[in-house]
C-alpha cells in the first residue's frame, strides 16, 4: 500500500499536481487562507481530478514530450550550401521553331504560328461562307 501511494504521489508530481493537491502552511499574505494555498490554479487541478487518469495523462504528455527545436542556430554558410541547389536551371528543350525561327517547346506548336494558322482559317472560313450567301 505505501509503494502504491508513494508511486501515484511521483506520478501527481511528475504530472505537476503534487503541490496543488498536497495542503501546505497557510502563509501570513495569502489572501485565501489555506484554501488559497492548497488550490493554487483551479484549472489545472479541475482537468486533473475532474477527468481523472485521463486529464493526469493529458497533464504528463504535454510536459513530457519533448518539442522539435534546433539545438543551435543554422549558420550562414550552412543555409547557403543548402540553397545553392534551388536556383534555376538551363533548360534542354526549347528549340527554333521550323516554321518562324522564334523558340518554342519541342513538344509543343509555335505560339506565333499557331495564331497565324488560326487567323488564316478564320479568313478562310469567311470567305467561304460569303460564297454561299
Amino acid at each position: 500500500m505505501a509503494l502504491a501511494l508513494r508511486s501515484a504521489g511521483a506520478l501527481a508530481q511528475r504530472a505537476g499536481v503534487a503541490g496543488l493537491l498536497a495542503p501546505r502552511q497557510p502563509h501570513a499574505a495569502t489572501a485565501g487562507g489555506w484554501i488559497g494555498s492548497i488550490f493554487q490554479s483551479p484549472t489545472r487541478i479541475a482537468g486533473a481530478v475532474g477527468f481523472g487518469l485521463l486529464g493526469l495523462l493529458n497533464d504528463l504528455l504535454e510536459q513530457a514530450i519533448l518539442r522539435a527545436v534546433p539545438k543551435q542556430r543554422t549558420s550562414h554558410s550552412k543555409k547557403r550550401m543548402r540553397m545553392s541547389n534551388k536556383g534555376l536551371k538551363n533548360r534542354k528543350d526549347i528549340v527554333p521553331c521550323p516554321g518562324c525561327g522564334r523558340p518554342k517547346l519541342i513538344s509543343q506548336i509555335c505560339k506565333n504560328c499557331y495564331k497565324n494558322i488560326k487567323h488564316t482559317l478564320k479568313d478562310m472560313k469567311r470567305a467561304q461562307e460569303q460564297q454561299e450567301s
